[in-house]
């Protein structure tokens, strides 16, 4: 069996330890079973309307069994269209070992961007805790098939922070426990909620758009129009500011004396009298024209191979402007994998974009598509 997937823990040989040395009872071996119980079941839920497919991962040896759980669910969620690393995959499956593999259940949904680990173990009862370096309930017989340092969830969190995804912890029903990892932009807002009972979220969680500013923040704002366009009399600085009615329209500058304006002398940031400008309008359709010019040259220079199925695509998205791999297996068949693939392609070509969870023509798409919509 290959080692080479778990380099950082031994060959699986007996632990060594000091019992014979504190204890006068004879030492019995410690035969633990090294073979897992419970299958592994993966759904993949290429939409939300159909019955998931099902992929089992039967029992076999723990080393073996972790080995093909991670490297099966990393496969399925590149298929889906998933960009989750394999790293963050690994760790959360190792932690299987922690609920002696009962049970284990892996979801994959959202086009492969959230991946959800459930099982019926003992669960995790301090789960703050969980995304602190060096804390573990690991022991010393299962430190041989996991490193055991407690780095795991750390490491997950950290990542998933630095490229905008979340990782929420929380009871499952009955016992053990769920554990979802997301890149999803709607889904993360849904982990979000779940806080409220129970769950315990880490990531990168944006700030809701309703949220109400700080009162420093209202304090602090600039004034549009710190000039006006009023002109103020001259005057003394010993006139009392709380005299002055125009003291609050004028503007302040910090590092500023003050000082009086002596006759002749032009105030260079006293306002310029009032005067009519003639608006000329921007030449938009012209820039507009231009632009198009410039973007169909592009796209007539551009000599790429579009597949079959790309062309489809590209059809599909001048008429019905989005798509996803889920409308394109509605409209032409295949596999919703098959369609990421060509969607993926299409992108790295810069014919199409990706918005959220849909694919968009980008502007030489449109104008390449448009060119070529004859021969498709």
């Amino acid at each position: 069996m290959a080692e080479d997937f778990y380099p950082f823990v031994d060959s699986g040989d007996p632990t060594p330890d000091n019992a014979h040395l504190i204890s006068d009872e004879p030492v019995q071996s410690h035969q633990s079973n090294n073979t897992v119980s419970y299958a592994t079941r993966i759904a993949i839920y290429d939409d939300l309307f159909s019955t998931p497919r099902v992929v089992i991962i039967q029992p076999q040896g723990i080393r073996s069994y972790l080995e093909e759980v991670t490297n099966t669910v990393y496969r399925l969620m590149r298929e889906q269209g998933g960009h989750i690393a394999l790293m963050v995959i690994r760790e959360i499956v190792e932690n299987f070992i922690h609920a002696q593999f009962v049970e284990p259940i892996i979801s994959i949904l959202d086009d492969g961007n959230t991946l959800r680990f459930a099982d019926q173990g003992p669960g995790i009862h301090l789960k703050e805790r969980a995304f602190e370096f060096g804390v573990t309930s690991a022991n010393r017989e299962q430190k041989r098939y996991i490193r055991g340092t407690g780095a795991g969830f750390p490491m997950v969190s950290q990542y998933l922070e630095q490229t905008g995804g979340l990782i929420a912890i929380e009871d499952n029903l009955g016992s053990g426990t769920v554990v979802t990892v997301t890149i999803d932009d709607n889904r993360a807002q849904e982990l979000q909620a779940a806080s409220s009972h129970g769950a315990v979220i880490r990531g990168h969680q944006k700030q809701q758009p309703d949220a109400t500013p700080s009162p420093q923040h209202t304090t602090n704002d600039v004034n549009p129009n710190p000039y006006g366009n009023q002109t103020f009399p001259l005057q003394s600085s010993s006139y009392p500011a709380q005299l002055n009615p125009y003291y609050q329209q004028q503007p302040v500058y910090p590092t500023a004396a003050p000082m009086t304006v002596m006759p002749g002398y032009i105030n260079p940031y006293q306002p310029m009298p009032a005067q009519t400008a003639q608006y000329i309008p921007t030449p938009q359709p012209a820039i507009t024209q231009a632009l198009n010019t410039y973007l169909a040259e592009q796209a007539a220079e551009v000599d790429l191979y579009v597949s079959e199925r790309g062309k489809k695509i590209l059809s599909y998205l001048l008429q019905f402007e989005s798509c996803g791999p889920t409308e394109l297996r509605g409209a032409f068949g295949s596999s919703t994998a098959t369609w990421s693939r060509e969607l993926e392609q299409l992108t790295s070509a810069g014919l199409v974009i990706k918005r959220g969870q849909k694919r968009m023509l980008t502007d030489m798409g449109r104008m390449w598509t448009q060119q070529h919509t004859n021969k498709l």
